[in-house]
């Protein structure tokens, strides 16, 4: 069930003018853009093999001449469109170029009406043109009902000026003629509602999405939580050397007992964001976290897990002295060959297994308050680069004793 926040944002997802104005103008271009190039092939077709084989040789003669140069001058308005779509790119340009072809069309198929009109007395035509405006030119305002109105005036009074050409009522015409423009304004009316309510679900599903997306790269790595969205499926990876780093509050537990568990949760939020935030600036991966513990992997160079470990610390001891809290953190890394991949279906978990996340995980929890433990594999890496204090030897837990150093800092340059 969505909550109260969701539903107000779904509430003004169709207050938002400007951005169905350019989702209008977009839809547009392209139906219109589709219907160009069919009108071009139709145009095409009916001047290179039609007009031949109706009127033969006569096909310029004062008959067909006046429709001959109309389809010419719809072919030159076909192209023009789909040449100026490809240097209109951006939204003001766009609505430019789609009322310049808007006015324009109206101006063509006023002329096909009269065209029409005056060879038989049909508005089936201009019908067309209504019914073409209304669907294909959702021009943002209220221009589409003022160039309608427009064209139909202007047709009503050519008309009125050819009355007597064709052997047609001109009365009985131009209701014919009010009654179109009124139906399609109603037309018009009815889809650009329709366009509205589309846009508003195109939004919220887009919403709904991005909220998914946001769940899914918080719970899982990006390049994780990319695969999982193709497939449904994530391949388990081998990554023949891969660094590890667990980080504990020490005396979390303790200090939890004399917590409310709102106090409990904030602290740890507290510390966890500001951990978060710290591992994304060094370029690792947070894994997970088990209660009052951190854990973090890096599939890159070393240098910045420990660099990383060292900020955590610092970063321990400022909230500390800020909330007057006597936190202290013990971590453990370790690097070596670990195999990371996603298990469960209705709780998806992405985790690492390997010797250096055992390791790692007992550099953490034989280690020493405010001290990062490491393993002989990482101080022979590191030992240029960084101070170490040599612990001795440690008994490790599966692994025996075990000679363990502690990460003090930078090399001085």
């Amino acid at each position: 069930m969505a909550s109260l926040a969701d539903e107000s944002a779904f509430a003004t997802l169709g207050q938002d003018p400007a951005g169905f104005e350019r989702w209008l103008v977009v839809k547009s271009f392209s139906l219109l853009a589709a219907i160009c190039r069919t009108g071009i092939l139709i145009v095409a077709f009916i001047l290179l093999v039609l007009d031949p084989l109706i009127y033969g040789p006569r096909w310029w003669e004062a008959d067909a001449q006046q429709l001959t140069v109309w389809r010419v001058c719809a072919a030159a308005y076909f192209l023009l469109f789909l040449l100026a779509s490809g240097y209109g790119v951006s939204h003001p340009a766009r609505s430019r170029i789609l009322l310049a072809f808007f006015v324009a069309g109206a101006a063509l198929f006023c002329w096909l009406g009269v065209l029409s009109w005056t060879r038989s007395g049909d508005l089936s035509t201009y019908a067309i043109f209504l019914l073409t405006m209304a669907c294909v030119f959702s021009y943002p305002g209220h221009a589409r009902s003022a160039i309608h109105i427009a064209a139909t005036t202007v047709l009503a009074v050519c008309m009125a000026w050819f009355d007597g050409v064709a052997d047609v009522d001109v009365g009985a015409t131009g209701t014919n003629l009010v009654a179109l423009t009124i139906a399609s304004l109603l037309i018009d009316r009815h889809l650009m509602a329709m366009n509205r309510a589309l846009y508003v679900q195109q939004r919220r599903s887009e919403y709904e999405r991005e909220r998914a997306d946001r769940v899914l790269y918080s719970a899982l790595p990006e390049s994780i939580a990319n695969e999982l969205k193709n497939s449904p499926t994530v391949r388990a990876q081998q990554y023949p050397r891969m660094a590890v780093l667990f980080v504990d509050i020490v005396g979390f537990t303790a200090l939890s007992a004399h917590k409310t568990p709102e106090q409990v949760v904030d602290i740890l939020n507290a510390v966890f964001s500001e951990f978060d935030a710290l591992v994304a600036r060094h370029g690792a991966e947070k894994i997970k976290t088990i209660g009052d513990a951190y854990m973090v992997v890096g599939k890159g160079a070393l240098a910045p897990i420990a660099e990383l470990a060292l900020d955590m610390v610092q970063a321990v001891a400022i909230y500390s002295q800020r909330s007057g809290l006597a936190l202290q953190t013990r971590s453990g890394i370790d690097v070596g060959p670990a195999v990371a991949g996603v298990i469960g279906r209705s709780c998806l978990h992405y985790d690492v297994w390997g010797d250096a996340v055992n390791t790692a995980s007992r550099m953490e929890s034989t280690g020493a308050s405010t001290k990062v433990q490491v393993s002989e594999a990482v101080f022979q890496e590191l030992r240029d680069r960084f101070i170490f204090e040599a612990r001795g030897e440690c008994l490790v837990k599966g692994k025996g004793p075990l000679h363990t150093y502690f990460l003090l800092g930078h090399q001085p340059r």
